[in-house]
């Protein structure tokens, strides 16, 4: 596949000597930072799907929602 990037020259030459100076080709090192985007945005998924399991297979199963009451909080127990 072919892709073309329209740069304005000074950006484009500014890239392509750093490329130079770090030992690898322009193509290279765009190839090298969307692999690692596509990788890290892999494994958000892949930990978020792990919590929302985690929170699951936690979470109680109420079926109504709990509602705070203050006497509750203060109620005696039994000794």
């Amino acid at each position: 596949m072919s892709i073309m990037i329209d740069l304005p020259p000074a950006m484009a030459q500014e890239a392509q000597e750093y490329a130079t100076v770090q030992g690898t080709t322009l193509e290279q090192m765009l190839f090298d930072c969307i692999a690692r985007d596509i990788a890290k945005q892999r494994e958000a998924k892949r930990v978020m799907a792990e919590f929302d399991e985690l929170v699951r297979k936690t979470s109680s199963r109420r079926t109504e929602p709990y509602v705070f009451s203050r006497a509750d909080a203060y109620a005696e127990t039994e000794r």
